[in-house]
């Protein structure tokens, strides 16, 4: 007859929301509950709507049986014509959209502020939705940390990464910027860590707080795709691994490796351009080969008294803990209105300030850059008015620990300070002059010989027990160096060679 005739407790689609860069769609469904007797909402994917796996939403308390089945999705089916529509993503960073240029975070901030229709999924990977209050962790900030300048650029290093990712389009050696903090327990660098990660989202291990105790693949998986979000992997010395070379270079490469299927194609893999912060007790090179390049990728800072008190780094984890995620968004929220071009400024402008009080050497050009990204972003944060920083203080501490950095950036002569120390451990294995009892084991030869006018010292190594020791010493080209000793006047040698026959 013509009257309605119920066939289940209420339900329909409420919201569609489209991913953005894959078009799925997925759905919000509101339905009555009868156990509970309440009205729950839930987000399902596209295909529970299908009929073979439409019948899963029982166990969510949904009124669907056999019986009615196909009514029931007929009308959720029908019912996203009159839902709300929402773009989702699982992306971070800048972006060009339709909306334009917008920078990616828990909504797409555009220049005329975040657009709550373009969001994160429920899925995503990160926590990057504010909690608290701005109010509340500006005034953490100005009690705590502002004064304190290893705080202060803690804050600067968790806002880098939206510089860094804006220009890392333009400069190609700008991909990730990896910043270790080691020294003893009892200096704050959780503490630093955390809040530099409160800046974006919850800096807790529910959140961008990871373990170094992680398996490769859980690293990479866990930074794909995250542009301009800082991140911090926790305590090095819990990693296992005895040597991270491979690993760090990825890192800081900005890509994983390329691989592989069985059928020899080439799979997707995962990709990110942010600041990545690290801590432990251990010295980050420790874990790595002697090379010159992850030395020159790598900001690390040794020692450094973070936090004056256990008092004072409890108040800030308390704080950051249950206040995040407000500042980076404000920050981009400015440098939108202030037009982008002034990132391009600020960044020019620092770093040519940097290479006037820099030491100069064949690597100071590159390090200025990454530091120029710290320093632009700290010249920002203060002049917008978002917080108030020292900038000359913060220049002060990256320059003072490029130069406690700098001899060991210098490849060949860190690589003969390791040798000679070598050698002066093995001193028993060198066959002097005139040294009538030869050792049971030889790796070369120490004589006096007349150089230049003068008696000088000198070492001759067997090839094969050079390699073994530069092996050894984790140096990966034993010819780079040599060609090093060769320029500064160290080799003996014949003539258009670095050795001897």
């Amino acid at each position: 007859d013509d009257r309605p005739q119920k066939i289940a407790e209420y339900a329909r689609i409420i919201e569609v929301r489209s991913d953005l860069f894959t078009n799925e769609e997925s759905y919000v469904l509101e339905y009555y509950r009868s156990s509970t007797k309440e009205i729950i909402r839930k987000s399902i994917d596209g295909e529970m709507l299908i009929g073979s796996k439409a019948e899963k939403l029982v166990k969510y308390g949904v009124d669907i049986i056999p019986s009615n089945k196909r009514q029931v999705l007929t009308a959720l089916t029908r019912s996203r014509m009159n839902a709300s529509n929402a773009f989702v993503y699982d992306v971070y960073g800048w972006r060009t959209l339709k909306l334009g240029t917008v920078f990616l975070h828990a909504n797409a901030i555009t220049h005329e502020g975040p657009q709550s229709c373009y969001r994160q999924s429920d899925s995503a990977r990160l926590d990057l939705r504010p909690r608290g209050s701005y109010t509340d962790w500006l005034s953490m900030y100005n009690t705590h940390v502002k004064g304190n300048t290893p705080l202060e650029l803690a804050v600067v290093l968790g806002t880098s990464s939206v510089i860094l990712n804006y220009l890392a389009i333009q400069y190609p050696d700008l991909k990730t910027l990896i910043v270790h903090l080691n020294g003893q327990s009892s200096q704050g660098k959780t503490t630093a860590a955390m809040l530099a990660l409160s800046v974006g989202g919850n800096p807790t291990s529910n959140g961008l707080l990871k373990s170094w105790n992680s398996t490769e693949n859980a690293i990479m998986s866990h930074l794909n795709a995250i542009d301009g979000i800082a991140t911090c992997f926790d305590e090095l010395s819990q990693n296992r691994s005895a040597n991270l070379t491979s690993l760090l270079y990825s890192l800081a490469e900005g890509k994983q490796k390329d691989r592989s299927n069985i059928d020899g194609i080439l799979k997707e893999t995962a990709h990110w351009c942010t600041t990545i912060l690290s801590t432990g007790e251990l010295s980050m090179f420790n874990k790595l080969d002697k090379n010159l390049g992850l030395r020159m990728r790598i900001l690390e800072f040794t020692q450094v008294q973070w936090t004056v008190s256990g008092n004072q780094s409890e108040e800030i984890k308390h704080n950051v803990s249950t206040n995040y995620g407000h500042l980076l968004p404000l920050f981009v929220e400015r440098l939108l209105k202030s037009g982008l071009s002034s990132i391009d400024q600020a960044f020019e402008e620092q770093r040519q300030i940097l290479l006037t009080k820099m030491k100069d050497s064949p690597t100071t050009v590159r390090v200025s850059m990454k530091l120029a990204v710290i320093m632009a972003t700290a010249y920002l944060l203060d002049t917008m008015g978002l917080i108030n920083l020292n900038i000359d203080h913060i220049r002060d501490i990256l320059i003072e620990n490029d130069r406690e950095n700098f001899d060991s950036r210098d490849h060949g002569a860190k690589a003969m300070e390791d040798v000679l120390q070598y050698l002066v451990e093995h001193q028993s294995k060198l066959v002097r002059d005139n040294q009538s009892r030869i050792p049971n084991e030889v790796i070369g030869v120490l004589s006096v010989k007349r150089i230049s006018g003068s008696n000088q010292m000198v070492i001759s190594i067997l090839k094969a027990q050079f390699d073994s020791i530069m092996a050894e010493l984790k140096y990966q080209d034993s010819r780079v160096i040599l060609k090093d000793w060769n320029q500064k006047g160290l080799l003996v040698t014949e003539a258009g060679r670095q050795t001897v026959r």
